[in-house]
C-alpha cells in the first residue's frame, strides 16, 4: 500500500487514557481531541473522551438589575425583574474506534451526566443607607415598603449515567414555594383594627415542573446514507475506510427534554393574631401547563484517529545457494508512514519446511519510522525449498502482506557430495532418496553372490 503522508501541526491535546499516540509535534490543532490506543498492547483500537455541554434558554428568559444606584451617594436603591427560563443538560463518554472490520465505531457513555433546569419570576426593590448622624455611623439595608417581592422558582438538577438512551430517563422535578397572590383582610372589613389581628381568605400558589431527557441518537460524520447513527447504549456502526495516515469524526448527540407542569391554586383561610399565623387550606386545584418539548443537538466534537499505515514492502526474499549446516538471513523494509505505532507479526505456512524461521517474531514500527523483519534460512537438505511468509499486521486497510520465500540447499555427507550419481533422483523438497536396481543388474548380483558360496565350500 502507498501509504498518505501528510505534515501536521500538534500541539496539547486531549486523550482518553493514559496512553500516548505514537507521535507528537509542536502547534494548533485542527480537532478537538485526538484518540490513542486503548492499551500498550491493544493495536487495533483506538478511544478519545468525549465531553458536551449545552443550555436552552426559552425566548422569555429576561434578566434586569440596575444595581446599586446612584453609585457613591448616601442612600442607593436597586431594582431587579428575572424571569429565569432555560434547562442545562452535560453529556461525557468516548468514541472508540476499532479494526480491521471497516472502521467500526462505538460510544461507551463516562460518567457525568447532569440534567438541571430553572423557570420561575424574580421582583424585587431593595434601599440602603450609610450615613453618619452626629458622628455616629447608621448602615441599614433592606426591602423597600409597598414593593411587592416575589420569588417563584421550578428548579431542579438530578445526576444520571450518560448516555439515556431508551429505556433509560433521566428525570429531574422541581417544587416551588406557596406564593401568595392576594388576601381579603375579612376582620379589617369588621372593624377589627389590623394591629390587633388580621384574618380573612387569601389565594396561595404553588408549582411543580418535571423535566426528562432522552438521547435518542449519537451521529457520527461524515456518514453515507448507509452508514447508521448509533441509538443504544451498546450499539455500534461502521464507517468506510479510505486509506491513509488518520480519519476524523465530527461526533454529537442528538436528544430531547419533555416538560410535565402543574400549577396548585390553593384557596385558603388565615388568622394572625398577636404577630403568629394561621392557615387553612381549603383546596387544592391543578392547573397542568405544557411547556413542550425541546430538541438538544449538541455541538460537534472533532476526533482525530491516527492510524498505522505500511508502504509498500518486497513480495519476494530469495536465499540463492546455502550449505547445509549454514544459514542465511535476510530482511525486509517494514516503512511505516502513518501517526500511529504499526505492528506486524509474522506467521509461516503450517506445512512449510522448518528451514526458514524468523529472528523476531513481532516488529513494532514507530510514526515516520522503519523497521526491518529477519528471515533465517537454514537448509537441512539439498535442494530448493520454497514457503510463504504471512506478515499481521495492524494497518486497517493492509491485514496480510504476503512474501514468497525460496532458497536452495548444497552439500550434505561425503557418500552425497557433488552432484547424484546413478541411480539417485532428488527430491525437491532437498530429499536424495537411492532408487531400487534396475533389471540388467540384477543378474550380475546373483552371478556374484553364488561365485562366493562355491569359494567358501572349498
Amino acid at each position: 500500500m502507498r501509504g498518505l503522508v501528510r505534515a501536521l501541526t500538534l500541539g496539547s491535546v486531549a486523550t482518553a487514557t493514559s496512553v500516548s499516540p505514537a507521535f507528537a509535534d509542536g502547534g494548533a490543532d485542527p480537532w478537538d481531541v485526538l484518540a490513542a490506543y486503548c492499551s500498550e498492547s491493544d493495536l487495533e483500537c483506538t478511544t478519545a473522551k468525549l465531553s458536551y455541554a449545552k443550555t436552552i434558554s426559552l425566548p422569555v428568559a429576561f434578566d434586569f438589575d440596575t444595581g446599586w444606584v446612584p453609585q457613591g451617594s448616601d442612600l442607593q436603591v436597586r431594582f431587579f425583574l428575572k424571569i429565569p427560563a432555560s434547562t442545562t443538560v452535560e453529556l461525557d463518554g468516548a468514541l472508540e474506534t476499532t479494526w480491521p472490520e471497516a472502521m467500526t465505531l462505538a460510544t461507551p457513555g463516562g460518567t457525568h451526566g447532569l440534567l438541571k433546569f430553572d423557570y420561575g419570576l424574580e421582583l424585587g426593590a431593595k434601599a440602603k443607607l450609610d450615613v453618619a448622624v452626629v458622628g455616629v455611623p447608621v448602615k441599614w439595608e433592606g426591602d423597600i415598603p409597598y414593593v411587592p417581592k416575589v420569588s417563584f422558582h421550578l428548579a431542579a438538577e438530578t445526576t444520571f449515567a450518560p448516555w439515556a438512551f431508551a429505556p433509560t430517563i433521566a428525570s429531574a422535578t422541581g417544587k416551588s414555594d406557596k406564593l401568595r397572590l392576594f388576601e381579603v383582610n375579612l376582620l379589617d372589613m369588621l372593624g377589627i383594627p389590623k394591629q390587633l389581628s388580621k384574618g380573612g381568605v387569601a389565594l396561595d400558589v404553588s408549582g411543580d415542573l418535571t423535566a426528562k431527557y432522552q438521547t435518542e441518537r449519537i451521529r457520527i460524520e461524515p456518514a453515507k446514507v448507509t452508514e447508521k447513527p448509533i441509538t443504544s447504549a451498546t450499539g455500534t456502526t461502521t464507517r468506510s475506510f479510505p486509506g491513509g495516515a488518520f480519519v476524523e469524526y465530527d461526533v454529537f448527540p442528538e436528544g430531547r427534554v419533555d416538560y410535565a407542569g402543574t400549577l396548585h391554586l390553593v384557596p385558603t383561610f388565615f388568622v394572625e393574631v398577636l404577630g403568629k399565623d394561621f392557615n387553612i387550606p381549603v383546596v387544592d386545584i391543578p392547573v397542568s401547563f405544557d411547556i413542550g418539548k425541546q430538541d438538544f443537538v449538541f455541538d460537534p466534537v472533532r476526533v482525530h484517529v491516527p492510524l498505522p499505515d505500511l508502504d509498500d514492502t518486497v513480495t519476494e526474499l530469495d536465499f540463492g545457494s546455502v550449505d547445509i549446516g549454514e544459514s542465511k538471513t535476510l530482511s525486509l523494509s517494514l516503512k511505516n508512514v502513518g501517526e500511529a505505532k504499526a505492528r506486524a507479526t509474522g506467521f509461516f505456512d503450517s506445512a512449510a519446511p522448518k528451514a526458514f524461521t524468523a529472528v523476531k517474531p513481532e516488529v513494532l514500527v514507530a510514526s515516520q519510522a522503519a523497521e526491518t523483519f529477519s528471515v533465517k534460512f537454514s537448509p537441512t537438505a539439498r535442494g530448493k525449498v520454497s514457503t510463504v511468509l504471512t506478515l499481521v499486521t495492524n494497518d486497517p486497510d493492509e491485514r496480510f502482506i504476503k512474501v514468497a520465500l525460496s532458497g536452495q540447499g548444497l552439500g550434505g555427507s561425503p557418500a552425497d557430495a557433488g552432484a547424484p550419481g546413478a541411480g539417485e533422483a532428488e527430491a525437491d523438497g532437498g530429499c536424495g532418496c537411492r532408487a531400487a536396481p534396475s533389471p540388467s543388474t540384477a543378474g550380475l548380483w546373483v552371478l556374484a553372490l553364488a561365485a562366493l558360496g562355491l569359494r567358501r565350500r572349498r
